[in-house]
């Protein structure tokens, strides 16, 4: 029997270049974990998909500078900056570095009660916002025996 065996992307493109796209098994591998060291510098340094103005309420035990309330507003450039406002989600920084590559949505996080949403509608949007294109993966190796 022969087979490739390879590490790619949760959406990765090669099945779909395959002639029977079910032959492709697949298995999920946890490797890509990011830790915020400075939230509202990491924060202010991506991109997002739709334009968001959120007051994050931001738990940290191990790096308490990032700890605090964080308005972030984007669109185009982000700016993310302490503040005293109110806050409109409550998380622990692990939840924002789950959500951070956009792959863990913050949906997900909130309705596992990870997440938990001070103002009605904004947990949605925000989701919607920390999500990208492709889903974030690491290129970990690869792996050829064909037999």
């Amino acid at each position: 029997m022969s087979w490739l065996g390879y590490e790619g992307a949760v959406d990765e493109v090669l099945p779909w270049l395959l002639e029977d796209s079910r032959a492709v098994r697949s298995a999920p591998v946890g490797r890509l974990w990011v830790r915020l060291v400075d939230v509202g510098r990491a924060l202010a340094g991506r991109s997002y998909a739709v334009p968001l103005d959120v007051v994050l309420e931001v738990r940290d035990a191990f790096c308490p500078w990032n700890a605090g309330r964080h308005r972030l507003r984007g669109d185009g450039a982000a700016v993310c900056e302490p503040t005293t406002a109110p806050a409109d989600l409550r998380l622990d920084v692990a939840e924002l570095g789950a959500a951070f590559l956009g792959g863990t949505t913050l949906a997900a996080l909130g309705a596992a009660g990870r997440v938990e949403e001070l103002r009605p509608g904004v947990l949605a949007r925000t989701s919607s916002a920390f999500r990208g294109d492709r889903e974030p993966w690491y290129p970990g190796g690869w792996a050829f025996p064909l037999y």
